[in-house]
């Protein structure tokens, strides 16, 4: 896909071609989807409880995990089930607890969508153990709960395929990332000499930007480790209405709702992620509005076909989070 146009309809995307009218009925299936009680997480947990799938939604809050409830089953019956997986992504023992509870719970979990994210805040510029605000919620949070997760993501798929010969590629970890990866620094998109600009030096679109670009290299190099048995998936789910503007001057939030949708449309592009067919080439992806295929940064995709990125940002974050494993 051309850049420049992919450019333009990631901002103004075609009609959706894959909503919940291609989903099958979930039930059985089990899925966690971090911030899962808001935004485009609620809206995709909304869909996915009403074809009977349990669904652990994570998230600070018991009473935001009330309200997501309160939404999510609205409109009707269903014989799905909502578990709260309560989390602080900017407290990483927390991340641990919650992830090893999960899998005390469930004998299989059939995807993931690392959803959550920060853009900005007002008064917070690191997080709990340090690191700087994105990089440490948006990256080094999700790259822990995967780390622990990854065991029982590939045991199950391996049920999956000793049921089904054509059971490759049920099992996914979807993990959402943003056009914003354009705004990342320098070729690689990430400052490797300071990921989190100890001196100052970055304003917060470029830190998101950085962490947004860790997405799309973590959801490539996963799927070259995992590939055999999971697919591993990046997205730009759109330009959207949720929460994540909530920091943002409001005469900026007012502009920028003129050109975003409802995250409804948001949720149709992680479904697409996370159930459409999906070729043994095609893993390790970036997927762009409403699902289609696309590329990230040109230099960032130069990046993981012949400098090793995936592999260097993997050992990197591996040393972080290893205290918490």
């Amino acid at each position: 896909m051309d850049v420049l146009w992919q450019s333009i309809t990631e901002v103004a995307p075609p009609k959706p071609q894959f909503t919940e009218n291609n989903v099958p009925d979930l039930s059985g299936k089990i899925y966690l989807i971090t911030g899962g009680s808001y935004g485009v997480g609620r809206e995709l947990a909304k869909i996915l409880y009403a074809k009977n799938a349990t669904l652990y939604l994570g998230t600070r809050s018991e009473t935001r995990f009330d309200d997501a409830v309160k939404y999510i089953t609205a409109d009707g019956s269903s014989n799905g089930e909502l578990r709260i997986m309560k989390m602080d992504q900017m407290d990483l023992p927390t991340v641990a607890l919650a992830a090893k509870k999960l899998i005390s719970e469930v004998d299989h979990l059939d995807s993931v969508w690392y959803n959550a994210g920060v853009m900005g805040h007002p008064t917070i510029t690191n997080t709990v153990q340090g690191f700087e605000l994105h990089w440490g919620t948006n990256v080094v949070a999700h790259f822990l709960l995967n780390a622990l997760l990854t065991d029982l993501l590939i045991s199950t798929a391996k049920m999956a395929n000793d049921h089904d010969s054509n059971g490759w590629g049920q099992v996914r970890t979807i993990w959402v990332a943003s056009d914003a990866n354009l705004f990342s620094p320098g070729a690689d998109g990430i400052n490797w000499d300071d990921v989190n600009y100890a001196n100052g030096t970055a304003n917060q679109m470029t830190c998101y930007g950085q962490s947004k670009v860790a997405a799309i290299i973590l959801a490539n190099e996963f799927g070259r480790r995992a590939g055999d048995q999971i697919v591993s998936l990046a997205l730009n789910p759109g330009h959207l209405v949720t929460g994540m503007q909530e920091n943002r001057p409001k005469w900026l939030q007012r502009l920028g709702n003129l050109f975003s949708y409802h995250p409804k449309y948001g949720a149709y592009t992680e479904l697409f992620a996370g159930f459409s067919n999906i070729e043994k080439d095609q893993n390790g992806s970036y997927i762009v509005p409403w699902g289609r295929f696309g590329t990230p940064k040109a230099s960032v995709r130069e990046g993981l076909l012949s400098r090793g990125i995936g592999a260097r940002l993997w050992e990197m974050l591996d040393e972080s989070v290893e205290s918490y494993l």
